[in-house]
């Protein structure tokens, strides 16, 4: 199990862009993200070269959420911070971007989303809104189905933003870990483990990586991978560079050697290369490494 730095020419150096893998086209997908200004360019990496895809569809953005539809064969965006806060849905099908909803979730960024391969559903949990009540940081569970966003169950792990979940295909749920519940990140952030089944949330581990924040995570063989995030808001001082797996049980740190500390990493596991993707992140500056993860050997 290792990581192996792929290449550093391809999209600019960026944090917090929206990332997915379409598994129909073998790709894995980056939007926007914050280089400066909010980005708005569509990027895919096919284990080889980066090619940027589109520049017309979603306003610049960061803190987006994105995930992989494999029932409808499209990556689905939602939301993030532009010029303001959003709360658009856009899908995008390996050629163009169209905004399929403009109702749903309150406008929101920083939220997480996986898609539900048994119940063939998006989920999405959480994240920062001011418009929101009674304040800014979610803790609503809501699914897109393709057509309509549907709010869930609104009990569970409570409100938080900068947390990351993925789908352990294994055991049929949808994982959460970590996130921030106040602006005071460094007395705030969690290190708590959430499973939903599809209709509740259910609490599976109060053990395992340290509390944070913008950290990657992604369902990868057999396991779920996380990796990164901050513990606060000190950069590079208060970044992990760890890499720990969940199998459903027990949190494993199964590697610290690897990518530099970073936050806000874009990451996906690409199922036709059995590997996890990562691009870029937020260290010092933004960065715009490309690295990929093995739970074996790469075939030469």
């Amino acid at each position: 199990m290792f990581w192996t730095q792929r290449q550093d020419i391809g999209p600019g150096a960026r944090a917090q862009a929206a990332a997915a893998y379409d598994e129909e086209r073998q790709r894995f997908v980056v939007f926007g993200g914050y280089g400066g200004p909010g980005i708005g360019d569509t990027w895919e990496w096919d284990g080889e070269l980066w090619t940027q895809v589109a520049d017309i569809g979603p306003s610049s953005r960061f803190l987006a959420a994105m995930a992989y539809d494999a029932e409808r064969k499209c990556t689905v965006l939602f939301g993030g911070l532009g010029s303001s806060m959003l709360g658009d849905t856009w899908v995008w099908d390996g050629a163009d971007w169209t905004q399929v909803a403009d109702t749903g979730p309150v406008r929101r960024s920083s939220h997480a989303m996986a898609f539900d391969a048994a119940r063939k559903e998006i989920v999405l949990y959480g994240g920062w809104s001011q418009f929101a009540e009674p304040g800014p940081v979610l803790g609503d569970t809501w699914v897109w189905d393709g057509a309509d966003w549907t709010q869930k169950e609104d009990v569970g792990p409570g409100a938080r933003y900068a947390h990351a979940m993925a789908f352990d295909a294994g055991r049929a749920r949808t994982t959460m870990f970590g996130g921030g519940s106040s602006a005071d990140i460094q007395t705030a952030a969690h290190g708590d483990t959430w499973d939903w089944d599809g209709a509740k949330w259910a609490q599976v581990a109060h053990t395992g990586p340290v509390p944070r924040w913008g950290h990657g995570m992604a369902f990868h063989g057999e396991r779920v991978v996380l990796f990164g995030g901050a513990k606060g808001y000190s950069y590079p001082a208060d970044l992990f560079g760890d890499t720990w797996a969940w199998d459903g049980k027990y949190w494993t740190e199964v590697q610290d050697i690897g990518p530099a500390t970073r936050a806000f990493a874009a990451m996906a596991h690409d199922m036709s290369r059995e590997r996890l993707v990562l691009f870029g992140g937020l260290s010092a500056a933004p960065l715009g490494d490309t690295w990929e993860w093995f739970d074996h050997s790469p075939a030469t």
